[in-house]
């Protein structure tokens, strides 16, 4: 009898591991699961840790190590990626089941806390797993093993003590729907997250800087304010000033700080003489009163009147708090990596993915999202950054019902936020990539118009322009990304490499391709190889081709066929491909 209840209970286990390896090799497999190689290769070695006993002994550390080939000397306590991968391992999985819906007959599950996985078939554990089964309780050996029947089919007869258990079990099963029914309530569900808000502090002074640090501190929220990436709040009028006497506003209500969002208070102290204005300048987290980062920045009287100076003075130091590289931006994608969140949290995820052109990056912001969107479906900011990620993966130039996607999220972020350079950049992207280009440069213009003081803004829309054909208006507005901040925008750099080949300077293109060097990045490499084809650098001609193959594995398309998706001119691309030919690159064979 016990040899039977034993092979009985060993067939289930077995079966059951066929059921949910069919699962995993299926949701692998699925162009709908968005997930990385890093994210896919976790799922199956936890999965297979499971189904071999050791689920117990899988920790971060043995994560780091046998998955992410972290070395021995890995600390848990500095390094979060385990912790940030799962994370994001989790948010593509709740995605991609919320896509496949009720076709989804077995469901693999991570929850939150461990890395123990759980399967689930319509609604309930799967039983019979190793790591799940409870113990089995051995009969009183006078009573016979009764068969297992379905409990509508029979009534048992219990002692007494049975029916506490009985009471017991009943219990924790109620609990355990309580929890199921709440659990997308509970703190550590998915965490949204708010863009920043900064609190513009302008201490006062006494005599004529006083109205010196006034002007300065209104011109720098009027700065701020620009910005999407910020709130921006303006200082507080100081105790015993009647602002309405003086105004005419009247405040309905204190300032109110969004929920989930950080703050910092940003502390500024602007200074003239006969030779130069000075600023100095104090990001400080309200929270802990932790002064996070701090600067001096100076311009010279020598030309300019004094106004102009000082508004060329705070419009840089916007840029450097608040623009794609800003201080406030980088403080939060760093808070970020250690606690991940939704919502503002992955715009921050695709910002840093799209700027690094990084393809595991982009994947997982699309994931995060696409779950931000299913929660946060008027989220002007989530649907812009989404519609960029569509458009930066390729895949709204590979398939028209994603550039549809794509723009119709764009469409809906300008009607929620209209005063967004953010979701107008997008729009400019996603237009371009349906190949609506002039409606695409109106866009950019808004945008543009909306914050000149995002260098960032002209550079994407100068890049447009001149791939398109518009060469002179995309290099001036390259000039103008570059004119306006200490370092070249990629897309500002880009067009200006692309413009030195165009012309002939191909050594000056090649100097500026092997900076923007980035193996997935495909226009960059492209260029570096028509241009080294162009001088007759055979080496670096093989090393760059070399480099654009490997990074290219899973691109079925030919070099031609993409730079026509990217929107390039046809007299660009023959001038590409010259160069490319005498590299050794036939781009419509594609070898």
């Amino acid at each position: 009898m016990e040899a039977s209840r034993n092979a009985g209970h060993m067939n289930c286990i077995a079966v059951a591991e066929c059921e949910a390896r069919a699962a995993l090799e299926r949701i692998l497999a699925d162009s709908q699961f968005h997930a990385t190689e890093r994210h896919r290769k976790l799922l199956r070695y936890l999965v297979d840790e499971f189904f071999a006993g050791r689920s117990g002994q899988v920790k971060a550390y043995t994560i780091a190590i046998d998955v992410f080939g972290r070395p021995a000397s890995f600390d848990p306590a500095t390094d979060p990626i385990v912790r940030v991968e799962a994370s994001r391992l989790r948010a593509a999985l709740a995605q991609y089941y919320e896509a496949l819906g009720e076709r989804a007959e077995l469901r693999i599950e991570l929850p939150k806390g461990n890395y123990v996985p759980q399967f689930v078939i319509s609604g309930e554990p799967l039983q019979g797993m190793p790591e799940s089964a409870a113990p089995v309780a051995e009969p009183a050996a006078e009573q016979p093993v009764e068969p297992v029947i379905a409990p509508a089919a029979i009534a048992r007869k219990w002692p007494p003590l049975a029916g506490f258990a009985a009471l017991g079990a009943g219990a924790a099963v109620m609990a355990g729907a309580f929890y199921l029914s709440v659990a997308d309530h509970l703190p550590w569900q998915p965490v949204f997250s708010a863009k920043p808000t900064i609190v513009v502090d302008v201490p006062t002074r006494l005599g004529a800087d006083d109205d010196v640090q006034k002007k300065a501190g209104d011109y720098l929220v009027h700065a701020l304010s620009q910005f999407s990436a910020v709130r921006t709040l303006a200082p507080v009028s100081p105790a015993g000033v009647d602002v309405a006497s003086i105004t005419g506003w009247v405040s309905s209500a204190p300032p109110v700080k969004l929920q989930g969002s950080k703050e910092y208070r940003l502390s500024i102290a602007y200074s003239t003489d006969e030779r130069q204005h000075e600023v100095s300048w104090q990001v400080i987290d309200v929270q802990s009163n932790e002064a996070l980062r701090a600067g001096i920045s100076k311009a010279a009287l020598d030309s300019g009147d004094a106004r102009e100076i000082q508004e060329k003075l705070l419009s840089r130091l916007a840029l450097s708090l608040a623009g794609e590289e800003g201080v406030i931006v980088s403080l939060e994608a760093a808070r970020q990596l250690v606690t991940p969140s939704i919502g503002y949290g992955c715009v921050l995820q695709a910002d840093v993915a799209l700027a690094r052109i990084d393809p595991e990056g982009l994947a997982s912001a699309h994931g995060c999202l696409e779950k931000s969107v299913s929660y946060q479906a008027a989220d002007a900011d989530v649907l812009a950054s989404l519609a960029m990620v569509l458009v930066a993966t390729g895949e709204a130039s590979a398939a028209p019902t994603v550039a549809e996607r794509a723009l119709k999220l764009a469409d809906k972020a300008v009607a929620l936020a209209p005063q967004s350079s953010q979701s107008y950049v997008a729009q400019m992207q996603a237009r371009f990539a349906a190949g609506e280009t002039e409606a695409a440069f109106i866009s950019g213009r808004r945008a543009a118009a909306l914050n000149p003081l995002d260098d960032a803004i002209p550079a994407r829309l100068g890049l447009l322009l001149f791939v398109s054909g518009a060469y002179s208006d995309g290099v001036n507005l390259a000039r103008v990304a570059d004119a306006g901040s200490e370092y070249l925008h990629h897309d500002a750099a880009l067009t200006m490499a692309l413009e030195d080949y165009r012309s002939g300077r191909y050594r000056e293109a090649l100097r500026r391709a092997r900076e923007l060097a980035n193996p997935a990045d495909t226009a960059v490499n492209l260029l570096r190889v028509a241009a080294a084809g162009q001088l007759g650098l055979t080496r670096e001609a093989t090393s760059a081709l070399d480099g654009l193959r490997l990074s290219r594995t899973r691109s079925p398309q030919p070099y031609d066929a993409e730079l026509v998706a990217r929107g390039y001119a046809p007299d660009l691309i023959a001038l590409l491909d010259d160069g490319l030919a005498k590299a050794g690159l036939h781009p419509v064979a594609q070898q």
